[in-house]
């Protein structure tokens, strides 16, 4: 009989090849007899939901959400009872997330509408249809998008003629004289990161519908266009490629909890001889989310490897982990010092999201404990909040709305290089939409929950931990007035913080508005001042402005509060006269 490494590797192959093929995968159902996924949601009498948690999960239970004082488990009838052996009480059950197929077109591109893709389970993008997808995207907008390839997989690391490569995305304005990989380049960059997490379907989703507004708004919708004039913005849209190709040939079948649909981790098996059960607890492969190098092997990690959060051998040992650090390394200076306690400066360029799914949190470092706060904590709180304002999630540390989480990603960006680091949990704790594989019909909520959010993330990329504690500018209206002048007015709001969360941060008072035209703030442009109109941190700012000529031209606008800090700004079109 083949070993088990023998027999993974030819299933992998066998998985890969099959997924190459371009057909909306059928309805996924658990196979007669099949264990069912069931949520549980559990407490322990006189224990802390977050200690429980980080507990748990450490345990090897399937930890994916908290809900109140309650912790959210996902497993099966025999799950019950382990849980009762660590002393924690099943308040409620119900069958796990519907595992529903609902065929749906899909976002595409305008130049690439012609275009189709390889997708599975109703909509969702294949890892052969990114492949597909970065080399097109790149070729159809050149002069915005750089495809960059920054490592292999680690099955292609065991096997040049398989696995995956590791490609990235870079957008900005004039890609072919930006998007360098030198981490001293000319504008500021955002880097967006998905499916780390095989199994988060949802995430992958989010990135591609991100590059679609990206490369469709430019020359069009005025904030993208300005925030690509001035930012690079990199986007790797699944990290995990092994792992997601584990996740689609389980979709293609059952998806009882034994089901390679569950799959978390990336597909390296040759960590130990533990014999994993292959269900939602217990499976192969390494959490490339445990496997960064800042407080590695702490909180929220297992030594088991058959362990959900099993941190791998040694910090970084997994290619996905250790080419994507050298790829961040590359596009961000060191901007903090050694010390735990040394802040980044408030000058400090960069910022990244890496998306998760579910729970509906917008999280920051400190991960690895939730007592301890970051020394850059009041920029990253007021960030996470200004987030929230346009996805509703709940902001805070994840010690503080889910459990303590060590080695990973957002803590190293962070720790290592002192840039603005979150991770968002896409999608409700429970209900419709809940779940790993929700259906592809979520998507357009999720997007409509995110957009906003992740573009703001971008616009204060240049200066995160000052531009996230100023006031955000909305509702710009704009009319030509007599000769050569302009006439505006919009809201300037240092109240736009979210309501969900711990420790909002408060508001201030506006103290002063301006206007760029003609030329970009950062491209040498001259602000004029606008009028502020009332006192409180929610106020109407406006004025009239000359103008050099009556051409369409942007405008940009921003408010700064009483505190001094500037917030970021939004642009509208001047439209010609």
């Amino acid at each position: 009989m083949p070993s088990r490494s023998g027999r993974l590797r030819s299933a992998l192959a066998a998985t890969a090849a099959a997924l190459t093929v371009a057909a909306l995968a059928p309805v996924a159902t658990a196979a007669p007899g099949a264990e069912q996924p069931q949520v549980f949601d559990v407490t322990a009498p006189g224990q802390d939901v977050a200690a429980l948690a980080r507990r748990l999960a450490e345990k090897g239970f399937d930890v994916v959400s908290r809900k109140g004082g309650e912790v959210q488990v996902l497993g099966t009838e025999r799950t019950r009872g382990e849980l009762a052996a660590e002393g924690a009480s099943v308040v409620r059950s119900a069958p796990g997330p519907a595992q529903v197929v609902a065929a749906a077109a899909y976002p595409k591109p305008k130049l690439l509408a012609d275009k189709d893709y390889p997708t599975h389970y109703g909509g969702y993008r294949t890892v052969e249809g990114f492949h597909s997808f970065t080399r097109d995207v790149a070729a159809a907008y050149s002069s915005l998008v750089r495809r960059v390839e920054y490592g292999d997989s680690w099955k292609k690391a065991q096997d040049p003629g398989a696995g995956n490569t590791l490609e990235a995305l870079c957008i900005t304005a004039n890609a072919a004289n930006g998007c360098k990989t030198d981490p001293n380049s000319a504008k500021p960059r955002f880097l967006l990161m998905a499916q780390i997490h095989a199994r988060e379907l949802t995430t992958s989703e989010l990135a591609w519908r991100y590059i679609t507004k990206l490369v469709d708004g430019y020359a069009a919708d005025a904030d993208v266009t300005a925030v690509l004039d001035g930012t690079e913005i990199w986007v790797v849209p699944q990290v995990n490629p092994d792992g997601i190709q584990w996740v689609e040939s389980g979709l293609k079948g059952e998806t009882g909890a034994a089901s390679n649909s569950f799959q978390r981790k990336n597909v390296n098996n040759t960590n130990g001889a533990e014999p994993c059960r292959g269900n939602s607890g217990s499976q192969f492969g390494i959490d490339l989310n445990r496997n960064w190098d800042s407080n590695w092997g702490k909180a929220g990690t297992s030594t088991g490897t058959c362990n959900q959060v099993y941190k791998g051998p040694k910090a970084a040992s997994e290619p996905e982990v250790s080419q994507l650090a050298a790829l961040f390394a590359k596009l961000f200076q060191d901007q903090r010092g050694p010390a735990p306690t040394d802040p980044a400066p408030a000058t400090t360029r960069g910022a990244m999201i890496t998306l998760h799914t579910y729970s509906n949190l917008v999280l920051f470092p400190w991960g690895y404990d939730g007592n301890v706060k970051a020394p850059n904590d009041s920029g990253l709180r007021s960030m996470a909040f200004r987030m929230n304002h346009y996805n509703g999630y709940d902001a805070g540390q994840p010690g503080e709305v889910l459990y303590d989480a060590s080695g990973t990603t957002d803590d190293w960006a962070y720790d290592k290089l002192g840039i603005a680091s979150f991770t968002y949990e896409v999608g409700p704790p429970s209900g419709e939409c809940s779940g790993f594989h929700p259906a592809y019909t979520c998507q357009d909520r999720f997007w409509r929950e995110n957009e906003g959010a992740l573009l703001y993330a971008a616009k204060v990329a240049a200066q995160p931990y000052v531009a996230a504690q100023g006031p955000t500018v909305s509702g710009i209206t704009v009319a030509r007035a007599r000769g050569q002048f302009a006439s505006f007015t919009a809201k300037a709001d240092d109240d736009a913080y979210g309501r969900a969360g711990v420790g909002r941060p408060a508001a201030q008072n506006i103290a002063a508005a301006e206007i760029y035209l003609d030329k970009a703030p950062w491209a040498g442009g001259t602000p004029q001042p606008l009028d502020v109109r009332g006192t409180g941190p929610t106020v109407e700012i406006g004025g009239v402005v000359p103008t050099t000529d009556l051409a369409k031209r942007l405008a940009y606008v921003r408010a700064k509060d009483a505190a001094g800090n500037w917030g970021p700004f939004t642009t509208t079109w001047l439209p010609a006269r």
